[in-house]
C-alpha cells in the first residue's frame, strides 16, 4: 500500500493544531472481517493482522519522524462497507481505504495521538497497555506484538 493509503495529511483540519497525518487502525478481529469479506484487501493491507499492524505503525513513524503530529483513527468491516455502499462501490481499492473513514464522521475523542502513552490502551485495540503490547516490539524491537496479560 502506498504511503498516501495509509497516512493523509490534514494540514487545514481545526482539530490538528500543525500539520499531520491520520492513519487509519483495524483491530485484529476488525481486520479479519474485512479480509473475510474482502480478500483482495489483504494485499493492499496486509497477508496478516500484524503485517496490518506494522505498515501502519511504520507510517505514523514516518510522520511523526518529519515533525508532523500523527492520530490514529480507528476504522471497522461493518463501518467499511457502510462507506462503500454510502458511495456505490461494490469492490474496495486502496482509494476506498484512503477515503476510509470518513474523518467528519469520526469524533475527536476517537482518535488516537501517536505516540501512545506508554500506560495507554494500545492503538492497535487489543486493550492491553501499549508498554506491554506493541511498544516492546515496535520497529526497533523487532518481532510480533505481544497480545494478552
Amino acid at each position: 500500500m502506498s504511503d498516501e493509503a495509509l497516512v493523509r495529511f490534514l494540514p487545514d483540519d481545526p482539530a490538528v493544531r500543525s500539520p499531520g497525518g491520520v492513519g487509519g487502525v483495524l483491530a485484529r478481529a476488525e481486520y479479519q472481517a474485512v479480509i473475510a469479506r474482502w480478500p483482495q484487501l489483504a494485499a493492499l493491507l496486509g497477508r496478516t493482522w500484524d503485517e496490518c499492524r506494522r505498515r501502519t505503525e511504520r507510517y505514523c513513524v514516518v510522520v511523526d519522524g518529519n515533525g508532523l503530529r500523527t492520530v490514529q483513527v480507528p476504522g471497522d468491516a461493518a463501518g467499511l462497507g457502510e462507506y462503500l455502499a454510502a458511495t456505490g462501490v461494490a469492490e474496495p481499492s486502496e482509494r476506498d481505504l484512503v477515503a476510509y473513514p470518513e474523518l467528519r464522521t469520526v469524533a475527536s475523542s476517537a482518535m488516537t495521538a501517536w505516540p501512545p502513552e506508554r500506560n495507554a490502551p494500545c492503538w492497535c485495540g487489543s486493550g492491553v497497555k501499549y508498554k506491554r503490547c506493541c511498544r516492546p516490539r515496535g520497529l526497533t524491537a523487532g518481532g510480533p506484538p505481544h497480545h494478552g496479560g
